[in-house]
């Protein structure tokens, strides 16, 4: 491949980065014009065809994001995460750090099955009514939230849409994954607990009484819309998780499958569930796989992969270090999810040499979406709730939390992984 088409195309994707970390052009506008333009440029000058330019873009995965999609608009329409909160919140009678300690259990527990978007958008509504209720203030527990949210989906492979593209394309084995990375989540969710309670222990006071009088007035069967849609999306939910485990090579058959049986039942309303699929992140997703499609067909995804091999040869743990230090810390201001897929391809090609390298790439990219939280979606969605309920959260405030932590993530992440490296060696 010509070493022109080479350099253009990973200027089209350097000038796409820019053009989403200013903020001024759409992310999923930018993703698709620089998967064009680099297919145009792959064509012109190296004569290959747009079909087969596709070819090898995975889409599977793609139809696998859309089908997981479908899968959390319905379970979470059924309201079965609410109820279980309202639960959760009754048993604590009141008390501001059992509320506390209750929900980021229950947040962390969503968000190994679903990305933190989606977790932000179901646990969002019920902190703020259940602190409003007892009268404390909700900003703390939301920006808790958004980190656990992304602590939680490091783990497994549906805990984030791009732990499925980077699992794909890098072909991490999915069991040793979840071996290696469940335990330093976990450990990342107490950290994250001590630091928080620590910092605003003010808010998590329990010496004051609070009226409970609106608390246990909030009726949890309210979140039940239909017993039934509850029954089938708690079957689906445990199907999936069968499925995924007993076929992870056939994830995306095993999500459509599942995806139509709990689009059935719901007749009318499943254009409502289809009309609240995040399109744009599918078509960010699929732009941005085009363009790294771009890079691999031009040879420099090769030549990433070869310096990385040799670092990795010369010193496996710097290169565990890179892989969760670049998209997790460098990169994050740009945008680590297109970061963690442009490393991706290279990543498979260490898989041979060291396992952990390409696993330290899974925890680096989670990272990068709450160690610079400003923009990423779960982070807006804690901003506007706040905002919508007339306790904004400034940006400042947010990174002057958060960023402290997402430094102590990264280093507990670099050493963990880096030492359990040298036992691959």
């Amino acid at each position: 491949m010509s070493l022109v088409a080479a350099i253009i195309v990973l200027a089209i994707f350097i000038v796409a980065l820019l053009g989403i970390m200013s903020e001024r052009v759409n992310d999923t506008a930018a993703s698709l014009m620089a998967f064009g333009l680099a297919a145009s440029a792959v064509y012109f000058l190296d004569g290959i065809s747009f079909q087969s330019y596709v070819v090898g873009m995975g889409w599977d995965i793609i139809l696998f994001v859309a089908a997981m999609m479908i899968i959390v608009s319905v379970i979470a329409a059924s309201g079965f995460f609410q109820y279980l909160a309202i639960i959760l919140a009754l048993r604590t009678i009141g008390n501001p750090k059992r509320v506390f300690n209750y929900f980021m259990v229950l947040v962390f527990i969503i968000s190994m099955l679903f990305d933190p978007l989606p977790t932000m958008l179901i646990v969002s509504a019920f902190t703020v009514e259940v602190c409003n209720a007892i009268d404390i203030d909700f900003r703390p527990y939301l920006i808790t939230e958004a980190v656990i949210a992304g602590v939680g989906s490091m783990p497994t492979p549906i805990g984030s849409i791009m732990n499925i593209v980077i699992i794909y394309i890098a072909e991490i084995n999915v069991g040793l994954m979840f071996i290696i990375l469940f335990p330093l989540s976990v450990i990342l969710f107490l950290v994250t607990m001590k630091y928080m309670a620590n910092k605003y222990a003010n808010v998590f006071d329990e010496s004051t009484v609070r009226d409970m009088t609106d608390l246990f007035g909030i009726n949890p069967n309210v979140t039940i819309r239909s017993r039934r849609d509850l029954g089938i999306s708690i079957a689906g939910l445990i199907v999936l998780i069968i499925g995924l485990i007993l076929l992870p090579e056939q994830a995306a058959m095993v999500a459509l499958v599942v995806a139509g049986v709990l689009l059935i039942p719901s007749r009318n309303r499943a254009k409502d569930h289809l009309r609240q699929i995040s399109w744009d992140t599918v078509f960010f997703l699929v732009g941005m796989m085009g363009i790294v499609q771009g890079l691999v067909i031009t040879d420099f995804i090769s030549v990433i992969s070869g310096s990385l091999q040799w670092l990795s040869e010369a010193n496996t743990f710097i290169a565990i270090v890179l892989m969760v230090m670049i998209p997790g810390g460098l990169m994050a201001p740009v945008d680590a999810k297109s970061v963690g897929i442009l490393l991706s391809p290279a990543a498979k090609s260490l898989n041979a040499i060291n396992p952990m390298v390409p696993i330290a790439l899974i925890a680096g990219t989670n990272a990068g979406g709450y160690v610079v939280p400003f923009g990423d979606a779960p982070n807006m969605v804690a901003v506007s709730v706040a905002e919508k309920n007339l306790k904004p959260i400034s940006w400042a405030e947010f990174n002057k939390v958060v960023i402290p932590l997402g430094i102590l993530h990264l280093v507990i992440a670099s050493i963990y992984l880096g030492l359990l490296g040298l036992l691959f060696m």
